[in-house]
């Protein structure tokens, strides 16, 4: 299983999380992968040979309890410093001066640093390594940085590759 280097962060509602790795299981069936529970309900992460395939299997298939699918093109310890190396080194190559963008941070446990610092931060490298615009309204790209407690997520999409899935929240009085 040592072939498995990538991973894919998927989003449940908290009360679905269990629904959402059944779907995970059925849409990735054949796929040689494994889907690990973080200490946050809701949030969890697959480790996989291929992130965007593996997403794009999920886009394709009929979900109820799965919200949100993101491949990182990165997934590295959470220090300030290393994110921003890293984020800027995947996102450089992807934008173009043409493009505007937009850096997105998402924390969830304690780190030793503000989302829009890093937000920032990040954003000056791009536009200093390519002349991009900043748009945080209706950007081309989105780079999106995940804070997972000790580790952290880095994904650079464009606005069509971003999944986003209607959630079915459960009918508690049709029982």
């Amino acid at each position: 299983m040592d072939q498995m280097k990538e991973f894919l962060l998927v989003t449940t509602p908290t009360a679905r999380q269990f629904d959402g790795i059944w779907e995970v299981e059925w849409a990735l069936e054949g796929e040689i992968f494994e889907i690990k529970k973080t200490k946050f309900k809701g949030v969890l992460l697959v480790k996989c040979k291929n992130s965007r395939k593996a997403a794009e299997m999920l886009r394709d298939y009929e979900t109820s309890a799965i919200h949100r699918v993101l491949p990182f093109d990165r997934y590295i310890n959470t220090d300030m410093n290393l994110i921003t190396v890293e984020a800027t080194d995947v996102a450089v190559p992807k934008i173009f001066k043409s493009d505007t963008f937009a850096v997105r941070c998402k924390k969830r446990g304690k780190a030793n640093f503000k989302s829009q610092d890093l937000e920032r931060e990040i954003g000056a490298k791009i536009v200093e390594a390519t002349g991009a615009k900043v748009n945080l309204e209706d950007p081309d790209i989105k780079v999106i940085i995940q804070v997972i407690d000790k580790k952290t997520g880095i994904s650079v999409l464009k606005r069509e590759e971003i999944i986003r899935k209607d959630v079915l929240e459960e009918d508690t009085d049709s029982f």
